[in-house]
């Protein structure tokens, strides 16, 4: 049997597996009292005494002349005995309680602050030393009596409709009982920023986190009945199953109703996660952006639930995905067993709920792109260009109503330049007027009737001078370097320790179509033409990341705020990246809507505050650029007549092609660029590189965008000539699995 029979064979055998397990795990809507008790929680402690047993009520015959005791009829009055028929007949407390519709009931409880509560869980707290909690994730269902298969997680990527199963046991080596409020079993993803006070970093006190999945697995986690978790099951949901074992290893099943652990007893509770398509619509709540929520790769290192020691210990086998240092996305199956501070003996200055113990097992999620992902990159899809065009203008808008407040006529106003710093001499204004005469030749000679470009193209322009012995210089033409516009997609290449064994990963080689052109001044002397030489060509893969650490990302990113469409070389300037064409666009906003502000103030110059938090965010936005060097390359050149190969661009000949301009001739070099982002490496000097491609040493993660953080990649190309200016031009790239 050949090697796609059997990966065939295997899919089919996991798809089964997959509909096996759906059909026997049963999924529920939680009660009004389960939600209230569990998921609502709120962070105040309430004043429960779970070692009491519930009153015990007996049956009053309906003709019995006994008096109904008076507590019953101060519990419940009748609205007409009041003074006014309006009041409800319950406290007005109860009713809020209740209402789980309020606008922040989620940010008020446990589930939704389990992070922020005091933590006693590697403490030297005597009582939650006691308590032994445990977690192991097994190959299949759990099922009381079945002898389960461990494995171990960090040896596997999840997708989405992966099956997370596992159980946790929870023991008190006390003589004593130890009480609870609840124990949650939950799987949940987060978003961690550090605070990083140059390279020290204080892992107990992020600076934010952003908890965008929260999973509940009622079955494992602590409730007021037995539910039924598995289609087979029968279960009475009134029973408490007290004393219910696991016949396979004796431990016990049920928690106690009273919430007591008793001592050296096992408790053991099963669970089950399926990880979402795609994540709930309110994750993205003030900007409503659909690519907010789509599920995020695992990316960077999660500080916060791994221990200093284990970081040590798995130094050499940690992924190295180019994230920002402080950050990270990270998946994580969570047990939680919280409780009062008092019931710990923990002195607070107020009591309140803290974390006893807790079990945490990392799981690592790379998603799969989803319909609406492909549809978001789609270079046809001009919705988030023109969301920005619309944004930007209303941000100017706020700007020109703050200087007419001032009033200041409309020549005056300081209106953002964001052309290239240059001087606007008589040199300037005839180079540019040169430069535009090349641009239009050269575009129409690219046109798809005479070559295999298209209309649009990323462009880069650079003058060609020759130098006198005196040290003036002369512009003799006008060099481009051009691409089509166009997106290029590679696949997802997974750590070598999650790679399938008969897989071949080769979907990495890229072709980009380029041309070189040089419009010159033809020579009344009919001297021999001087043309550019190209020194070398370089070719880098950027891998960028962008974070916010205190409001949410109001944008939809595009490859356009990552490099500019046209490029006129500057030897002045760096051409521009994402950081001075978007980041330095928006500070610029923010320090004029602040000096407004300052000048008029808040009454008379009014100024939304989710417009400044907006601005806010792009303008205080962290990045990171990676450029990974790609040494190796072909160059192809095609002509009618014949292809031909070569190692550098001096071998391809300049071809002639023909200008509406009587003193300006036009030449051309066109070839394709084929490159395989398998030989990508990091810059710096290698005298003994390692073994095996560059990326078994390093792991480019698919492209995604949440609300504080994206990863985008793009190529950058450039060629330097031999007066010295660097042409470059970027191409966008995505990252898919």
């Amino acid at each position: 049997m050949d090697t796609n029979s059997k990966e065939k064979l295997k899919e089919k055998h996991n798809e089964r597996i997959l509909n096996e397990e759906d059909d026997l795990i049963n999924n529920i809507l939680p009660s009004y009292h389960m939600h209230q008790s569990t998921i609502s929680k709120n962070l105040t402690p309430t004043n429960e005494n779970f070692r009491v047993d519930p009153p015990m009520y007996e049956m009053t015959p309906v003709n019995s002349l006994s008096t109904t005791p008076s507590v019953a009829l101060s519990a419940i009055q009748s609205p007409t005995s009041n003074s006014s028929v309006d009041e409800f007949p319950f406290p007005n407390q109860e009713i809020h309680s209740g209402l789980e519709g309020g606008p922040n009931f989620w940010e008020n409880t446990i589930l939704a602050n389990a992070h922020k509560l005091p933590n006693l869980n590697r403490s030297d707290n005597k009582i939650c030393q006691d308590l032994e909690i445990d977690m192991k994730v097994t190959e299949k269902v759990c099922q009381k009596g079945v002898k389960p298969t461990i494995i171990d997680p960090s040896e596997y990527e999840f997708k989405q409709g992966d099956y997370i199963h596992g159980y946790v046991t929870m023991k008190n080596k006390s003589p004593v009982p130890i009480s609870f409020d609840m124990v949650y079993v939950v799987f949940e993803g987060m978003l961690v920023v550090l605070e990083n006070n140059r390279g020290l970093m204080d892992v107990k006190k992020p600076s934010k986190v952003h908890k965008f999945l929260t999973m509940l697995d009622l079955f494992a986690s602590w409730s007021y009945a037995n539910i039924a978790r598995l289609s087979t099951d029968d279960g009475d949901p009134h029973d408490w199953c007290y004393g219910e074992t696991d016949p396979y290893d004796n431990t016990v099943l049920s928690i106690d109703v009273k919430r007591f652990f008793q001592p050296n007893v096992t408790y053991k509770r099963f669970f089950t996660f399926k990880i979402p398509e795609k994540l709930l619509d309110n994750t993205c709540e003030e900007h409503t952006f659909s690519i907010h929520t789509e599920i995020p790769p695992s990316i960077g290192i999660s500080r916060t639930s791994t221990t200093p020691s284990s970081l040590l210990v798995s130094n050499n086998g940690q992924i190295k995905d180019f994230s920002i240092l402080d950050t990270s996305i990270s998946y994580s199956v969570n047990a939680r067993v919280i409780g009062k501070a008092s019931d710990y003996k923990h002195s607070l200055d107020r009591d309140q709920y803290v974390v006893a113990k807790e079990a945490t097992c990392s799981i690592r999620v790379i998603p799969q792109n989803s319909i609406n992902y492909i549809h978001y990159n789609n270079p046809r899809n001009q919705g988030n260009i023109l969301y920005y065009k619309a944004f930007v203008d209303s941000i100017k808008s706020k700007i020109e109503y703050g200087n007419a407040l001032l009033n200041l006529p409309s020549e005056q106003r300081d209106a953002p330049d964001i052309s290239p710093s240059v001087s606007r001499d008589g040199s300037f204004v005839k180079l540019r007027q040169l430069y535009t005469m090349a641009d239009h030749e050269i575009k129409r000679e690219l046109r798809p009737s005479t070559k295999q470009f298209s209309d649009e193209i990323y462009q880069c322009l650079a003058p060609f001078k020759r130098k006198s012995l005196t040290g003036s210089s002369k512009t003799l033409g006008v060099i481009s370097l051009s691409t089509p516009k166009e997106d290029y997609r590679t696949l997802y290449i997974p750590p070598v320790k999650f790679r399938k064994p008969n897989e071949l990963y080769d979907n990495t080689k890229l072709t980009i179509p380029l041309d070189i052109s040089y419009f010159h001044t033809k020579s009344s002397s009919g001297k021999e033409i001087q043309f550019p030489e190209v020194k070398y060509l370089k070719v880098e893969l950027v891998a960028l990341t962008m974070r916010s650490s205190k409001y949410p990302i109001p944008l939809e990113f595009t490859h356009e705020m990552c490099f500019k469409e046209q490029e006129i070389y500057d030897k002045k300037q760096e051409p521009e990246n994402f950081d001075s064409i978007l980041i330095k666009q928006f500070q610029s906003y923010l320090l004029k809507l602040k000096t407004l502000l300052t000048t008029l103030g808040s009454t008379i110059f009014k100024v939304e505050t989710s417009l400044m938090k907006d601005i806010n965010s792009l303008a205080t936005l962290s990045t990171k650029y990676i450029n990974l060097q790609i040494p190796k390359y072909q160059l192809i050149m095609k002509s009618p007549k014949s292809h031909s190969s070569h190692t550098s661009i001096a071998t391809i000949p300049w071809e002639q092609l023909k200008s509406t301009h009587d003193d300006y001739s036009l030449y051309s070099k066109t070839f394709d660029l084929n490159i395989d982002l398998k030989d990508c490496q990091m810059k710096g000097p290698t005298s003994h590189p390692p073994p095996g491609t560059s990326l078994d040493h390093f792991t480019l993660v698919p492209t995604f965008q949440t609300c504080f953080m994206s990863r985008l990649y793009y190529l950058k190309i450039g060629i330097k000539i031999n007066t010295g200016e660097l042409l470059t031009v970027n191409v966008p790239m995505h990252i898919e699995n």
